[in-house]
């Protein structure tokens, strides 16, 4: 997947606001002048296009770009690793955007990440769940891990927006989706 993504797909598929600072110069590269070209932000701009060609369960991994100033926990390039899972309807205990499908979804997730946070620090790890605000996913959650004597974010997460699933034909079901960076 190219590291060059359209603005539609960095940001509008996302729910990302126009005034949101993540689309800010100062935040973002721009490739083209008339702004319609962008190095990713993150690889959940290709979330949208992988659903619409039909990946119900994937990972998107690759660099993304954000004009960060360098110090010990910020550099300009990184990399992420965006996972999805989408349901079929039938796995669902009820209807879509239901409490019931919401709380089964979160649970699944969460059930996931420990899982994978596990497995990538170890099965003593000591980590916690924050409540978090994305416009791509509602509820939005991140979770830290406690490393080197200090709590550290390792990834966003959350259930997909209904609108999102709308626009990719899957309003009949839920899913769930994260970025992992480093």
């Amino acid at each position: 997947m190219s590291p060059v993504v359209t603005t539609k797909a960095c940001f509008d598929d996302l729910l990302t606001p126009q005034d949101h600072i993540s689309r800010s110069m100062s935040d973002t590269y721009y490739v083209c002048p008339d702004q319609e070209l962008v190095l990713r932000t993150h690889t959940s701009a290709h979330q949208n296009e992988l659903m619409r060609a039909g990946h119900r369960s994937f990972l998107a991994t690759g660099d993304v770009y954000r004009r960060d100033e360098i110090d010990s926990s910020h550099y300009p390039c990184f990399h992420q690793m965006e996972g999805v899972h989408v349901f079929a309807p039938e796995e669902l205990p009820g209807p879509p955007q239901s409490p019931e499908s919401i709380q089964f979804v979160e649970a699944h997730l969460k059930e996931t990440l420990e899982g994978i946070v596990h497995v990538l620090f170890g099965p003593d790890c000591e980590m916690r769940w924050g409540i978090d605000n994305f416009p791509f996913t509602d509820p939005s959650f991140e979770l830290e891990v406690y490393y080197n004597d200090d709590w550290l974010e390792v990834l966003g997460c959350g259930v997909v927006h209904s609108q999102i699933l709308k626009n990719c034909d899957l309003g009949h079901t839920d899913g769930w989706a994260f970025g992992l960076g480093t």
